[in-house]
């Protein structure tokens, strides 16, 4: 999946990660994060339900995949070289661009809660409740409401 360098992008046409079970579109995706592991499971963990489209490693990047694909949900860390992902996820917003924002990092501060909140963002995961809580938060966002991590913020 992961090739090591930039860019990760499934083939729209092939059937690899697609279920046969139903004709309906499913949800598209856009991940950015500048750990290849966090990428890894990340796509193992979605791609049974949603369409990962790319998958890139910064924040520069995740603004330009966002803008090529239109992508239904994006899926930042807050930590990325370039643009982090508050920034990018406000250069996004600022484009009028409909994709919902979700966040998916090691950061427990209610400050960043809140700054990632006014930046527009739809979810706000930690990576330590992502297997527990990052299907939920794309759901929330895809039915527009938000959500945010069940891990005590602050705590960590």
């Amino acid at each position: 999946m992961w090739n090591g360098q930039n860019t990760f992008e499934t083939y729209k046409n092939s059937t690899y990660g697609k279920s046969m079970k139903t004709p309906k579109a499913r949800p598209t995706v856009v991940l950015a994060d500048d750990h290849a592991g966090i990428i890894e499971c990340v796509s193992r963990l979605l791609i049974s339900d949603y369409d990962i489209v790319a998958a890139v490693n910064d924040g520069r990047k995740a603004v330009e995949a966002v803008m090529r694909y239109s992508p239904d949900v994006a899926v930042f860390d807050i930590a990325m070289p370039k643009l982090d992902g508050l920034g990018a996820a406000r250069e996004v917003k600022q484009r009028w661009c409909n994709t919902r924002i979700i966040f998916l990092t090691v950061h427990a501060d209610e400050d960043y809660v809140v700054a990632a909140l006014e930046s527009g963002a739809s979810g706000y995961v930690l990576k330590s409740s992502m297997q527990s809580d990052l299907v939920n938060a794309i759901e929330h966002a895809l039915a527009g409401r938000v959500f945010v991590s069940s891990y005590p913020i602050g705590a960590g």
